[in-house]
């Protein structure tokens, strides 16, 4: 998508939500993720404001520890501005800053965006009675990609390997990634007899690169089967979806 027509159907949203019920975040990112190649000293992110009244926006990087106070964080990556202000409707340039420290050279490195926005007091601005106006941090994944990494984030999904395993008292899917990339699955399914059971989401649902990751599966009962099929959907560099399919042998 060009960032103009991001523009365009950022501002026709915003003219839109006038009348939402429901709670969720209003500054929008034009992507859901960024990716800075060895080499780049900076990428840019837009952000458009889709709420009907202004906000404060407060930016960070963290390592997705989710308690770390944006003056305490510490990370390779910067976001400028800090702080900004955004009217409704309104679309604001961040720069996503690389300060040269050294990282991994032999797979990928994953970091943590957040775009805290803080509503405008009651007698600032008034409300409409069908709003609700809260703080809202939304967190998107920034990569450092060093050069030269084998294989293509393209091919990633074929070397993903599965299993099923007895931890403590019940049982748990274990994703092997054998790759420098990370995978980052929207959602994981157990294929059982016909039937599809879904994985507990998780705050963090990627796999590492070069590691294992293990989900925990709620009331899972292996019977007499030896194996069971692993539907999975990963998102890619782009921020779309790709279904896969796998089989999990039951160690």
């Amino acid at each position: 998508m060009s960032r103009l027509m991001f523009v365009v159907l950022l501002i026709v949203a915003a003219l839109g939500l006038g009348t939402a019920h429901c709670v969720q975040a209003g500054i929008m990112p034009e992507q859901t993720r960024l990716i800075i190649h060895e080499g780049d000293s900076q990428r840019s992110l837009m952000l458009a404001n889709t709420n009907s009244y202004p906000v404060v926006v407060q930016t960070w990087i963290d390592n997705g520890e989710g308690t770390q106070a944006p003056e305490n964080a510490s990370n390779a990556m910067l976001a400028l501005p800090s702080v900004f202000r955004m009217q409704p409707g309104a679309v604001q340039g961040l720069r996503i800053v690389y300060d040269g420290s050294p990282q991994p050279k032999d797979r990928e490195s994953v970091s943590w965006l957040n775009i805290y926005e803080i509503p405008p007091t009651k007698t600032e601005v008034p409300l409409a009675t069908t709003q609700v106006a809260v703080a809202m941090n939304t967190q998107m994944k920034v990569f450092y990609r060093p050069a030269n990494l084998p294989g293509s984030p393209e091919k990633m999904a074929a070397a993903l390997t599965f299993s099923i395993e007895r931890r403590g008292n019940g049982w748990v899917l274990l994703c092997h990634n054998p790759t420098p990339f990370h995978a980052s699955f929207s959602s994981l399914r157990l294929s059982v007899q016909g039937r599809e059971l879904p994985v507990s989401k998780t705050l963090d649902m990627m796999a590492p690169p070069l590691s294992d990751k293990v989900y925990a599966l709620d009331g899972f009962n292996t019977g007499a089967m030896t194996s069971v099929g692993v539907n999975y959907t990963l998102i890619d560099d782009g921020g779309h979806y790709q279904d896969g399919v796998s089989q999990a042998p039951i160690r």
